[in-house]
């Protein structure tokens, strides 16, 4: 029997907990997988972990699976209580795998141009996890990229400072040459030295933000990708298409 955060399961069986809402709202396994991994490197202990959470590394290993979004930012927070000050998820961002955003980073990766790259994102966010939110907006010098997920108020910015750290390493290592961007927003206060942001980031930091937002060169839309691919690409998408139909068929159904 495992249990945490309201949850209660047996062994094979999926969670539930009193709190409906952290029921149907899940994020893919595989960003979970992460974070753990991660709290494990940095001394958390795995008992410590399953106390808070209920989850074991068993339930973590099918990375294409979800799981209720709320185990992330309880893992977040056993981090910074543990690591007060410190810069945890840009630490994590500079080595997660681009693979744990699944087969969304291969369309990114495999579309024409950055702007087609960026639609991907915006198209397949859900599979990444049911509430996040992706836009893109265009203005006549700018392009900005806008991510925003109601965790975010739970984990104080430690999930959208990790995601937008991962994308901003699969942007970079998906264009040809030169880097798009102008800045970088966020919503929440550093959480370590602004030193430590502008080394990962490169570019302008504004914290404190309405949204937390990658903004880019508008003209840096048309630079091409490394890897395009047209067949790839819609081979990619027609497996995003089965996977957001099937998730939406498991919520419709829960």
């Amino acid at each position: 029997m495992y249990s945490g955060l309201g949850f209660t399961r047996t062994m094979n069986e999926p969670y539930q907990t009193s709190d409906d809402s952290s029921r149907s709202h899940q994020m893919l396994t595989s960003i979970v997988a992460n974070i753990f991994n991660y709290a494990v490197s940095r001394g958390l202990d795995m008992e410590q972990i399953n106390a808070a959470t209920g989850l074991a590394r068993t339930d973590l290993i099918n990375p294409e699976t979800r799981l209720p979004e709320v185990l992330a930012p309880t893992i977040w927070k056993l981090l910074s209580e543990a690591y007060p000050g410190q810069s945890l998820a840009l630490h994590a961002a500079s080595a997660a795998p681009l693979t744990s955003m699944g087969q969304l980073a291969q369309a990114v990766q495999y579309a024409e141009d950055l702007r087609s790259a960026l639609q991907e994102l915006v198209k397949y966010c859900s599979v990444l996890s049911d509430q996040l939110n992706v836009e893109l907006i265009e203005s006549d010098s700018e392009a900005i990229l806008q991510i925003s997920h109601p965790i975010d108020q739970i984990d104080g910015g430690y999930g959208a400072e990790a995601g937008l750290g991962l994308m901003t390493r699969l942007v970079r290592e998906t264009l040809v040459a030169e880097d798009p961007f102008v800045r970088v927003e966020f919503g929440h206060q550093p959480f370590g030295s602004l030193q430590a942001y502008a080394d990962f980031f490169k570019v302008p930091i504004w914290f404190q933000q309405s949204l937390n937002r990658l903004v880019f060169r508008r003209d840096a839309l048309d630079l091409p990708t490394q890897k395009r691919d047209t067949y790839l690409l819609e081979y990619i998408q027609r497996n995003l298409d089965l996977l957001q139909d099937h998730w939406r068929l498991h919520d419709n159904l829960k």
